[in-house]
């Protein structure tokens, strides 16, 4: 399934998923990345701002990977890291750019994103990009569960 903008003016397209990927991309971008990553059968929710990004999902929901650009401005970048966090389950983070930096490439693994990748990216980078962060996600995810069980079984 994917979305584009809020979901009550939602365009929707159905495909049964266990991939969730929330995207920052302009309208015009929206369309290729669909393309590029339909095979992968996720549902993808595409906002075109930082700030529809907290309209558009709920704390509750899972999205394994967010697709993200790093031509965002601070503000908004802070905006967006901080509804992320409050997710439940935060996404493994990948950011695109068209011009990566040393400068870039750490800030963005230094602020817990995932990779950095880099514009014009093919279909297949694009799709192995997503799969990596996806699996990192579910080892994170898994790990935390292993440590929260073993926690609870030590306390009974």
């Amino acid at each position: 399934m994917w979305v584009f903008g809020s979901r009550r003016n939602a365009i929707v397209k159905t495909h049964s998923a266990d991939l969730r990927i929330l995207a920052v991309v302009s309208p015009d971008r929206g369309a290729a990345i669909a393309r590029q990553l339909a095979p992968l059968k996720a549902e993808l929710l595409f906002v075109r701002r930082s700030a529809e990004v907290a309209v558009a999902i709920r704390e509750d929901e899972v999205f394994q990977v967010a697709l993200l650009p790093a031509s965002l401005c601070d503000t908004d970048w802070w905006e967006l890291w901080g509804v992320l966090a409050l997710l439940i389950q935060r996404p493994a983070i990948l950011v695109y750019t068209r011009k990566a930096t040393f400068q870039l490439w750490s800030g963005v693994l230094d602020s817990g994103g995932y990779e950095l990748i880099v514009e014009p990216f093919s279909d297949e980078e694009l799709q192995g990009a997503v799969l990596r962060a996806a699996k990192s996600f579910e080892e994170q995810h898994q790990t935390t569960l292993r440590r929260d069980h073993s926690h609870y079984r030590d306390r009974c």
